[in-house]
């Protein structure tokens, strides 16, 4: 057995999830890993998250050589009943139970590992109004959740119970937007002072983005500790990157009035130059999105063409047109490649060079 714990998880087998059965119930279910990113990074904390890989999330510490691995499964519902131990224990069909299911992720890990596992739950539980582990139950509630293990999995080890946990998170399906939004606000306002001044939104659907690309990545795809950290994870690092990001990038805010002037100078005519400014806001988050490989990668092709050959910085005119041998028919499908969006791109890459 691999002796690492990013060894372990890869190695071991993905058992078969059901999936959120709603639109919003999967977004909470990101959504809620995304404050609890948010809570770490305040926090001062070193985290790694997978997401969708053995279990809904799981967290790591710490990131680069992990010892800690919480698999937390998120459960919610729009009912205001509490959540029964019943639920958790019931085998619809024979199938296995939730929490079989989830105690199937010690299965195959190091036992010199610290490893739980953690029930989200957006409403209270029948047993507990607040966190809770397994093993603190009261005496009725922990003699009936031991006796139906018992006999749903056999030799079961009653000591898994101190790595069960019942988390209460009390945020309902359409409160969690708000509920990131506010959480997001502490983080930018711990950052960068109360007057900050950025757009959170914006940062907030970018690393929403990432978490929905990771997560949507074939979990049985991944083949070695490396796949794992590049396809289906997100960390502390990556958060910071972002976060400096939306710093610089509101610190260096494009004057659009002087490029229209500029390129009117330059012989452009109006409708030209409207059509570029058209295609600089989406060409502005991609050119601030660090997860944008391909135009990172098309950003530096451009950044070559600024200068002339004596080594001189170009008109901006001159440069926008020289883009051309960069561009395909209108017909091309990738559409970072089109005239209007590579002057767009132009435009801000000149503007961060200058």
């Amino acid at each position: 057995m691999p002796s690492d714990l990013f060894s372990s998880l890869t190695a071991k087998p993905q058992r078969e999830v059901a999936g959120a059965d709603s639109a919003s119930r999967f977004d909470y279910q990101k959504d809620w890993a995304f404050c609890r990113m948010i809570r770490k990074h305040i926090d001062g904390e070193d985290y790694l998250v997978a997401f969708e890989f053995h279990d809904d999330v799981v967290f790591l510490e710490p990131s680069d050589t992990p010892t800690l691995a919480e698999f937390c499964q998120v459960k919610t519902s729009s009912s205001a009943s509490a959540r029964t131990l019943g639920t958790l224990t019931a085998r619809p069909k024979k199938k296995d139970s939730i929490l079989k299911k989830m105690l199937s992720n010690f299965d195959g890990i190091c036992a010199d590992h610290d490893i739980r596992v953690i029930l989200v739950s957006n409403n209270a539980f029948n047993f507990s109004d607040k966190d809770i582990c397994a093993k603190d139950l009261d005496e009725k509630n922990l003699k009936k959740l031991t006796d139906k293990l018992k006999d749903e999995i056999p030799g079961f080890d009653v000591t898994r119970l101190d790595q069960l946990h019942f988390k209460v998170t009390g945020i309902s399906l359409e409160a969690m937007r708000s509920f990131l939004n506010g959480e997001t606000h502490d983080l930018f306002c711990e950052k960068f002072g109360e007057d900050h001044g950025l757009n959170i939104r914006t940062w907030i659907r970018l690393v929403q983005s990432e978490i929905t690309r990771r997560n949507n990545y074939p979990s049985d795809q991944v083949e070695s500790p490396e796949d794992l950290i590049a396809k289906k994870c997100i960390g502390q690092p990556f958060v910071e990157e972002t976060l400096a990001t939306m710093n610089k990038q509101t610190s260096k805010s494009l004057d659009t009035a002087l490029v229209s002037n500029l390129l009117t100078s330059g012989g452009w005519n109006q409708i030209d130059i409207m059509r570029l400014q058209k295609r600089i806001p989406q060409a502005n988050t991609d050119f601030y999105d660090p997860t944008n490989s391909e135009v990172n990668s098309l950003s530096e092709k451009i950044k070559a063409l600024i200068k002339d050959s004596t080594g001189a910085t170009k008109e901006l005119s001159e440069f926008l047109s020289d883009l051309s041998i960069l561009a395909k028919p209108a017909t091309s499908l990738n559409p970072y490649l089109q005239q209007d969006y590579l002057r767009a791109l132009g435009v801000l890459v000149y503007h961060e060079e200058i």
